[in-house]
């Protein structure tokens, strides 16, 4: 298994993490899961407090082996004084006093970010809390990039948290059908500030888990299975440290963390020329800024233009199933005034929209 820097942390952690949000779908393989995934080399284990019992599953499956691994845990972006209360249930769960991560939790809208940054906000807490030496660093995390609100996209908010320099890790998501579209902007700027940078959603929610499209051909001499080439195609960017997988059974342990040892035989210049391979394939018109959001009558724009992109164009049918439930309201539209003005593409957007809903 392969390992990168996070960041500044002068931690080590593997490429493939484990993500514990899905070890309530078989509990009754937890613990044999978080050993194989330890024992496969996975040092990075993610969980949080709102992942139904999986940091209890975790205490029990990373037991006695404290100096195998590295744990982040999160806590939502709320209260200060529930947010002591949740780290506390939190260590109990896990059987520690302490975690060497701790993330402010899906700073997912403005009115997160504003009380995460406001005076004695939540990260002056949290600063408190590993000062107190209950964490060792502080990570911010998105779930997503949208809303488009008070003038700021997604991106431009993780971008104001990275320029703070208060937070040594981000987590964020990004995977090959680009939805998010991080690798523009925010990958170098991490890198620039030297940010460990750890992906969630690395299969777009569980669509790229079966099928990849163009890019199976691309990735096919490397993977043995679509999902690997999900996560593999990520960790092409150097910037990227650590990608987290979702794992709930042995098997899935094996699938995923085979990633670290293929990515491990490949040469820089194998990288270099599968990640321009990727790129090349390109993405489509709509920047999924969300500027045009205030207009659309709360039609996902951004979401059918970039799914619609990837069943046409990447040949991911499971993305259908992301857009076409909108069709007879999209349809139904007769103006979305004020969002040409905003558009940066300089799109008509409504007809543009339509026009997925016309093939």
């Amino acid at each position: 298994m392969e390992t990168r820097p996070l960041g500044r942390t002068g931690l080590q952690v593997s490429t493939i993490g484990f993500g514990g949000a899905r070890l309530d779908e078989h509990p009754e393989q937890a613990m044999e899961t978080v050993h194989r995934a330890l024992d496969l080399g996975v040092n990075f284990i993610d969980t949080a407090r709102y992942y139904g019992n999986s940091e209890k599953h975790l205490g029990e499956g990373l037991r006695g082996r404290r100096s195998d691994y590295i744990l982040a845990t999160k806590a939502m972006i709320e209260d200060p004084d529930v947010t002591r209360e949740s780290l506390e249930t939190s260590f109990s769960l896990l059987e520690v006093d302490r975690v060497d991560l701790l993330y402010a939790h899906a700073c997912d809208n403005e009115a997160r970010y504003t009380y995460l940054m406001r005076d004695k906000g939540m990260l002056h807490r949290l600063e408190q809390i590993r000062s107190e030496g209950l964490t060792r660093f502080l990570g911010v995390s998105f779930n997503h990039f949208l809303p488009y609100e008070h003038g700021r996209t997604g991106i431009d908010r993780m971008k104001a948290l990275i320029e703070t320099d208060a937070f040594d890790v981000i987590q964020l998501p990004m995977s090959l059908i680009r939805i998010e579209r991080v690798e523009d902007e925010i990958l170098p700027l991490a890198a620039e500030r030297d940010l460990g940078v750890v992906i969630n959603f690395p299969t777009a929610d569980g669509m790229l888990t079966r099928v990849i499209g163009v890019f199976q051909s691309i990735l096919d001499p490397y993977i043995s299975t679509p999902c690997q080439g999900a996560l593999l195609a990520l960790l092409l960017y150097p910037a990227v440290t650590s990608v987290l997988s979702g794992m709930s059974t042995s098997a899935i342990a094996d699938e995923n963390c085979a990633v670290g040892t293929i990515l491990a035989g490949l040469s820089e210049a194998e990288r270099d020329q599968l990640r321009h391979k990727i790129q090349d394939v390109g993405i489509g018109p709509c920047r999924s800024c969300g500027r045009c959001a205030p207009y659309t009558q709360g039609i996902p724009v951004p979401q059918i233009m970039t799914f619609h992109d990837s069943a046409q164009r990447f040949g991911i049918q499971a993305a259908h199933q992301r857009y076409e439930g909108h069709k007879v309201q999209v349809m139904a539209c007769t103006n979305f005034e004020g969002a040409n003005a905003v558009c940066p593409e300089g799109f008509d957007v409504l007809a543009e929209v339509k026009k997925v809903f016309d093939d």
